[in-house]
């Protein structure tokens, strides 16, 4: 049994985050943590992995125990065979340069036989859906890749308890799916699994108990989503054609590989666009083709009928506002403040309506008290929080945002939606990268869905769903209510 007793931590002397949780998981057992973004979700699973306090330091108290033996005395060599961690940051997480190298590397540690590191890498990459990728490089893989990736790392060397924290969040429905199939196999293998997730219906079904993670302590819950108010469903934008971005037949390769081919489509003033597809079929790409970050190696990408190209990048930076998929690699400030106002700054915009326009931002985003904090130890889902208002600080016209739901709560999940929706009533655009079916039929006017880094519908929700099933993507209606 894998024991948390009486666990509490707190970062440099602050308030607790986590205050004498007690938590018990049992082989074959499988358990859901639950909770608001910042409650503590991700600090519980560092100190069950026991990264803190071994490698991040705070006030600890408690105690970690696997099957009756107090661990805090292991090494992390050792302790990791028994407890491991799927982080919610693969980046983080990968550190070799191939896919199967990557899936090697806990067995090769752990001193595997060679036939059974072999097998257990093929098993671990087919369980998750991923065997093409074995001979892929990890820098040219996508962040759904990614996470696919780090979860077949961590079954590749067989630890008796496995965590996996928002290991659903980047996957698309089939990985999802995939990750449903691979929890009952690990419970009755004798495995035991905890699972922190806020999209409860993504695993809900497969695990035994939900616990909520509250004012630092555990509890048992209903399972009901966590928010203080109701998300509503936004009625269809009126249809403008006045055109602000357009990608004509842009195509892009990494190496050998090719991640968008052919690609036209237009946004129009009013337009909040959906950009759909699985792990790897080019969301990512297509977005910093959009925004000037990458440059097309054919076709090209317009602004206002004029290629990118001809704008110098700080009126690139005002016009077009890009939200990248890893909050961490749009983070340069010590205090959040300071990174709130670094592009007003940067821009020779900052004065004290904009100073006004921050502060409120702060306030909508559930961030005015983080002001003085380190944007570094904020939750993942906050990060990315202070990554759109930061970025919504100069104002762009046009937004791109790159997996924005990743780690929000409901509460956080409002918020982004309400800054598209206003985005577009104020005569602005937004394209947003999501597997959140539901979002995109109630949210968006257009749906626009890759593959293999070819467009392969747009179109309003209500055509683009009806034509999911036939075009082999059933997947996704499940998310559609």
């Amino acid at each position: 049994m894998l024991e948390a007793r009486k666990l509490s931590f707190s970062y440099d002397h602050k308030t607790p985050v986590l205050e004498s949780a007690n938590l018990s998981v049992s082989p074959g057992e499988a358990v859901l943590i639950t909770g608001k973004t910042g409650s503590g979700k991700t600090t519980l699973a560092l100190c069950l992995s026991g990264f803190i306090p071994r490698s991040i330091q705070g006030n600890f108290s408690g105690s970690i125990h696997v099957n009756g033996e107090d661990v805090s005395g292991l090494p992390t060599s050792q302790l990791s065979k028994r407890v491991a961690l799927v982080q919610q940051d693969p980046d983080s997480q990968i550190c070799t340069l191939k896919v199967s190298d990557e899936v090697a590397f806990g067995p090769e540690n752990y001193l595997m036989e060679p036939s059974r590191i072999r097998h257990n890498i093929e098993s671990a990459l087919a369980s998750v859906g991923a065997s093409h990728l074995a001979d892929r490089p990890t820098y040219s893989i996508s962040g759904g890749e990614k996470h696919r990736t780090t979860i077949a790392s961590v079954l590749s060397f067989e630890p008796e308890y496995i965590i996996f924290d928002e290991a659903s969040a980047n996957l698309d429905p089939r990985g999802i799916n995939l990750l449903r199939e691979i929890i009952p196999r690990l419970k009755s293998s004798g495995f035991g699994i905890v699972c922190i997730e806020h999209n409860l219906r993504a695993m809900a079904s497969v695990v035994d108990r939900i616990l909520l993670l509250e004012n630092g302590a555990l509890r048992e819950t209903t399972g009901r989503p966590i928010s203080s108010h109701s998300l509503s469903v936004i009625s269809p934008l009126p249809e403008s054609r006045d055109p602000l971005l357009t990608a004509s037949k842009v195509t892009y390769s990494y190496s050998r590989h090719t991640a968008i081919e052919g690609v036209s489509m237009s946004i129009h003033a009013g337009d909040i666009i959906a950009l759909m597809g699985d792990n790897g079929s080019g969301k990512t790409t297509l977005l910093a083709l959009l925004s000037g970050l990458l440059r097309p190696q054919d076709g090209q990408v317009l602004l206002h009928a004029l290629p990118l190209t001809s704008y110098r990048r700080n009126r690139l930076t005002k016009e077009i506002g890009f939200v990248l998929q890893n909050p961490n690699h749009q983070i340069f400030e010590k205090t959040v403040w300071a990174e709130q106002t670094l592009s007003l700054r940067t821009l020779d915009l900052f004065n004290q309506s904009s100073a006004n326009t921050s502060i409120e931002l702060l306030r909508e985003a559930g961030l005015e008290e983080a002001s003085d904090q380190n944007p570094f130890s904020l939750s993942h889902g906050q990060k990315r929080r202070l990554n759109v208002t930061s970025i919504l600080a100069h104002g762009p016209r046009i937004l791109l945002l790159d997996e924005p739901f990743v780690g929000q709560d409901a509460d956080g999940r409002e918020f982004i939606t309400r800054v598209v929706r206003r985005q577009a009533e104020q005569g602005g655009a937004a394209v947003i990268a999501t597997h959140d079916t539901g979002f995109a039929e109630h949210s968006c006017n257009r749906i626009i869905f890759l593959e293999d880094g070819e467009l392969l519908l747009d179109g309003s929700p209500k055509s683009v769903l009806n034509r999911f099933e036939e075009s082999g993507h059933s997947d996704y209606l499940e998310g559609s209510e």
